[in-house]
């Protein structure tokens, strides 16, 4: 699809933007000294909050109500639904997880589906227990496939998972092979190649097996499997960090992350987060073509993660530098 088709869209995505919370946004809902209090500001901002919020606690609900909204709007918005399905994908292969234990252990997990994305439920089961469904792209027909096929012979349904995280990511590399824009396909790669990095080092640390290891890394990204489970096994962090020095992004990890010091897999996943958002804001001034969308859903995902964390936090009286920590970066920072 030519960019110029997206220009149009341009002008919403940044109208869209606007409506995004800002760092005084966060500041006054980190300062609220009760749920009350946090849900007074979430009414002045675009967020439809529901009247009896103080007594269900519903938080899920407008949250998930908030993204559902979002995505079927860029659904019909957008020239391409592979741009959308970048982020819509994780709920669908989140629901296969679900369906395939429903499935396998014969008990109702229907509380756990979540229905965003442009894949039903119910094309979701179809697929899963037939592998039909005309809809559906190749790629992800045959991660469910290797999922049944998985089951059948070794009847491990945590393996499944695993398959099916591995599967996400195999579909995003199929995206980024077929997209005609240089910057989504960077981007795409680009988070493939941080989800290695951290499922390295929690190798690492974790003392994982080598079995294990080539379950979960991936070999869609830059690296082949091979060289990735190797540096895992190596138990030398120079070499993880000497090997991926030589992807685009590289200078912000050396810039964040140290091999002289600990590596705190926590810590890691936030510099990872915040190198992540720093090329993806960037790549979002690109104009006319996917990236401005692709940014727009990241910094929503973001902002629909930190308010779950902000809300639960007031519930629970949480200490707020804790959570401060744990928030994800926000747009406009």
């Amino acid at each position: 699809m030519p960019n110029a088709t997206y220009a149009q869209l341009d002008t919403t995505i940044r109208v869209k933007e606007s409506s995004l919370l800002a760092k005084e946004d966060y500041d006054a809902l980190l300062r609220a000294n009760s749920l009350e209090d946090v849900f007074a500001a979430l009414r002045k901002t675009n967020y439809h909050i529901p009247e009896n919020i103080g007594e269900t606690h519903d938080f899920e609900g407008f949250l998930t109500r908030d993204l559902r909204e979002m995505y079927a709007g860029l659904y019909e918005e957008t020239p391409v639904d592979e741009v959308v399905d970048v982020f819509a994908l994780r709920y669908s292969y989140h629901n296969l997880k679900v369906l395939f234990k429903e499935w396998y252990t014969e008990r109702d997990f229907s509380h756990m589906y979540i229905n965003i994305g442009r894949f039903s439920i119910e094309a979701l089961r179809t697929l899963m227990q037939t592998g039909e469904g005309n809809q559906f792209p190749e790629v992800m027909k045959e991660g469910v496939q290797h999922a049944r096929d998985y089951y059948e012979e070794y009847h491990d349904l945590d393996g499944i998972s695993i398959l099916l995280d591995h599967s996400y990511l195999g579909h995003l590399r199929d995206i980024a092979d077929k997209s005609d824009d240089q910057d989504m396909a960077k981007t795409l790669l680009m988070m493939i190649d941080l989800e290695n990095l951290s499922m390295v080092v929690r190798g690492m640390k974790q003392g994982r097996s080598r079995g294990f290891l080539e379950a979960v890394l991936s070999d869609d990204g830059t690296f082949e499997e091979v060289e990735l489970v190797d540096l895992a096994t190596s138990k030398d962090y120079n070499r993880v960090l000497d090997k991926f020095a030589s992807l685009p992004f590289a200078g912000k990890i050396n810039d964040r992350i140290s091999a002289n010091d600990p590596i705190d897999v926590v810590q890691l996943d936030k510099k990872i987060k915040k190198i992540e958002a720093e090329e993806i804001r960037q790549a979002a001034w690109v104009p006319f073509g996917p990236m401005p969308v692709l940014a727009y859903i990241y910094f929503k995902e973001n902002e629909v993660a930190n308010l779950r964390l902000i809300l639960n936090a007031k519930e629970y009286d949480l200490d707020q530098k804790s959570v401060e920590e744990r928030m994800r970066p926000i747009y406009g920072l």
